[in-house]
């Protein structure tokens, strides 16, 4: 069988998009990660899909339908609970849509102003200075407590942080709270400072990995925070790879609630920061 991994973010084979073929019989994993891959898709498959579409279809109009004959007050005439605050507003909806392309735009009703990329007036890649230090330490006890990525994969992202000769933030992408997505504008912001030249000079060097990390701030539930600073992550990475054509290898990590960006303004710690590692 023919296929292709998923796992973007921990896997070399699924980033460069290599086709796999597995061996009649053989588990129907990835060789390098170990993962399932996903089989070309073909004819039976497609009718699946379309099979699945139309049931889906059917069910939200059925919703549809039904949504007008309930009341939007719980049992016993009660008020509904105002909705959390923090960063846990984000909802599953959101999580799923904004993971693969990271390119929706932030709801209209949102208050606060949209993101805006920046980057630094000078790259420092000097790994012994203590803002670096203090980062890399932190990315390392993350790296530990990925759940999705296999051990090779996660020594192999150890190493790179750990031995770096050199390691520094270039970018900064901001968030709105309980946000998860990047608009197209967002995207244009990133394209451009990425292809400036003080990072292409880093893109130019094979031996660069860019390392995204997702922040979300310490309000709201400890679990979600940390979903959400995946997809952040994630929505990153991908518009990375697949929008502004950066080639380098490339890791996303959750760095869930912090504050260890600023204690005191919550709103800095919605981010995600792309970092470049060099050996």
């Amino acid at each position: 069988m023919k296929g292709k991994c998923h796992n973007y973010s921990g896997c070399l084979r699924a980033y460069r998009g290599e086709e796999l073929e597995i061996p009649e019989g053989a588990p129907q994993v990835c060789p390098e990660c170990g993962k399932p891959i996903e089989a070309a898709k073909g004819g039976k498959q497609l009718m699946k899909i379309v099979g699945a579409a139309i049931v889906l279809i059917g069910v939200v109009l059925a919703v549809i339908v039904a949504v007008p004959f309930f009341s939007d007050k719980p049992p016993g005439g009660g008020e509904k609970k105002a909705e959390p605050a923090g960063e846990e507003r984000l909802t599953t909806g959101e999580a799923t849509a904004a993971a693969p392309a990271g390119t929706q735009p932030p709801s209209a009703g949102s208050a606060e102003p949209p993101a805006e990329v920046t980057a630094p007036a000078n790259i420092d890649l000097d790994a012994s200075r203590a803002e670096n230090r203090k980062v890399k330490s932190e990315v390392l006890t993350r790296i530990d407590l990925m759940p999705s990525v296999s051990q090779s994969n996660k020594d192999k992202l150890y190493n790179s942080v750990e031995r770096a000769r050199s390691m520094g933030k270039v970018l900064t992408i901001p968030f709105a709270s309980g946000k998860t997505a990047l608009a197209p504008a967002d995207i244009e912001a990133l394209k451009t400072n990425l292809d400036s030249a003080l990072i292409m000079k880093l893109r130019d060097d094979p031996t660069a990995v860019f390392v995204v990390l997702g922040y979300a701030d310490p309000k709201g539930d400890e679990k979600k925070n940390l979903a959400i600073s995946q997809v952040r992550a994630d929505a990153v990475l991908a518009a990375m790879r697949d929008k502004c054509g950066v080639v380098n290898v490339m890791h996303a990590v959750a760095m869930g609630s912090s504050t260890l960006l600023d204690a005191q303004n919550l709103e800095k710690n919605r981010i995600v920061e792309v970092w470049a590692v060099l050996p």
